[in-house]
């Protein structure tokens, strides 16, 4: 064929670090390897290829969660260094935050293999009118869970909080979303559910944490049982940035700060201007008293 004999060159281009082609059929995906891609087995096979040494979409401080993943050859290309936008922050640009049980549940499975965490799920929610109150874009903050179980009760907390009628007249975050069908995008700002409080799960698979940890490009806030991820080994890499001893479990904020961040990222925040939010309860608490504040001011100026 004509059209055969003129192709010269075939490139391929992706990262066989992250998530490989989903195959339903377990026996196939086990014994036949179906789950290993084609780029994935051509790098096996030490087919001449050029391995990714610079990124360009988030803080290297953020960065610092995949890494090692690439053998800590990834640098950051400038514009993640010297940006505006990636100069300002919230106390934290990423930060690990722990989730006790809410009302005596962690997760829940009301059926198999459907996955819920109504505390990791209000807390998301609860995070996102936070941040929305304080003149953050919804556009620019995504939620995204590990479980299509938590994804649902998401949206429909979402819906009870910030539906038509609600201060906030039905805005949401950009996209809610399962991080497997997150592959391939990004956003400024992710708050993620890792759902499991008695196992671990699927998320023992690398490759999906690498894809989890690498959509956001200003913020990343991860709701999980800190207690149950940082015992997994294939994790600990990624763990030991979380878990800093200079970087809390609780989420800090800045009193009185509002979006656009006026913190640099290069710059020490006062101890005096720093709170820590403890819990579910004083998150939801502390969002229900802005929200009280706006309805105050909006019915003085009517």
């Amino acid at each position: 064929d004509v059209d055969i004999a003129r192709l010269k060159r075939i490139c391929l281009i992706g990262d066989h670090n992250q998530l490989p082609p989903i195959v339903k059929n377990i026996a196939f995906a086990r014994f036949s390897n179906l789950d290993r891609s084609l780029f994935a087995r051509l790098i096996e096979f030490e087919v001449p290829h050029i391995q990714l040494n610079r990124q360009g979409r988030t803080r290297p401080e953020i960065a610092d969660l995949f890494r090692w993943k690439y053998n800590n050859n990834l640098g950051d290309l400038q514009n993640v260094i010297s940006s505006p936008e990636y100069k300002t922050r919230f106390v934290y640009t990423n930060q690990l935050i722990n989730i006790d049980d809410y009302d005596g549940k962690g997760e829940t499975t009301p059926t198999a293999y459907y996955y819920q965490n109504i505390g990791e799920a209000e807390y998301a929610v609860a995070l996102f009118q936070f941040m929305i109150m304080i003149g953050y874009p919804a556009k620019k903050i995504s939620i995204l869970t590990t479980y299509t179980g938590q994804k649902e009760l998401i949206v429909d907390i979402l819906n009870q909080r910030c539906g038509t009628g609600t201060i906030y007249n039905g805005i949401g975050p950009r996209s809610v979303s399962t991080v497997d069908r997150y592959q391939g995008q990004q956003n400024d700002y992710i708050i993620l559910s890792l759902v499991r409080t008695k196992s671990v799960g699927y998320l023992r698979d690398v490759r999906r944490c690498i894809v989890a940890m690498s959509r956001a490009r200003l913020g990343l806030y991860v709701l999980c049982r800190k207690s149950l991820f940082e015992s997994c080994q294939t994790l600990r890499p990624m763990m030991k940035v979380f878990l800093h001893p200079n970087i809390p479990n609780k989420l800090h904020i800045v009193l009185g700060e509002h979006y656009p961040s006026s913190s640099s990222s290069e710059e020490t925040i006062p101890n005096d201007k720093i709170f820590e939010i403890s819990g579910v309860s004083e998150l939801g608490n502390l969002v229900q008293s802005m929200r009280k504040q706006w309805i105050d001011i909006a019915t003085q100026q009517t």
